[in-house]
């Protein structure tokens, strides 16, 4: 008969970045992933709905950062009336005037969630109203974990567009980003 030995490990992942002074900050991914509950309204202007892929990237400031590429499957919280279902019945998601929920999951976010981003890619356009994102407790409850970022206005494709109140930078209007690789 054979012995065997069993080695359990724990992985903490340490991401480091500079920030635009050249000072660098440390992050240490706490371990594990947790699920989010991301609630999107797409507003009611004239052609804000979109067939288009939706991405979505959030972080916190220590840096824990959550880049979901492909927002599907989504759960219609409100529709006006007459409906938002299209193809043949399936709801796909982003319709004008409706909110949303998604399901995704992530790394565990030390803080309150302070940057999101969406990127577009597509020809549609769209314009979604506001974005947040909320994380279940082990009693079940939602609790909102962001604050209530606003857009009202068109994304741009292919870019990330979004806001960081994380380091100050943006401010309070949506704006163009770009990440290193």
């Amino acid at each position: 008969m054979k012995n065997s030995s069993h080695l359990t490990i724990s992985v903490i992942a340490i991401i480091i970045f500079s920030t635009a002074n050249g000072s660098q900050i440390t992050s240490i991914a706490l371990q594990g992933n947790r699920s989010y509950s991301i609630q999107i309204e797409t507003t009611c202007a004239p052609a804000a709905e979109t067939t288009d892929t939706i991405s979505l990237r959030f972080s916190d400031s220590a840096g824990d950062l959550v880049i979901i590429k492909h927002l599907k499957n989504p759960k219609l919280l409100y529709a006006p009336k007459g409906g938002s279902r299209r193809h043949g019945g399936a709801y796909g998601g982003f319709a004008r005037c409706a909110v949303e929920m998604f399901e995704v999951s992530g790394a565990r976010m030390g803080g309150r969630v302070c940057a999101l981003y969406l990127k577009r890619f597509g020809s549609d356009g769209w314009r979604p109203g506001w974005v947040k994102v909320l994380r279940r407790q082990d009693n079940g409850r939602e609790v909102p974990v962001s604050y209530m970022f606003y857009f009202r206005t068109f994304v741009p494709g292919n870019v990330w567009y979004g806001f960081d109140y994380c380091q100050s930078r943006g401010g309070f209007v949506p704006h163009v980003a770009t990440f290193g690789s």
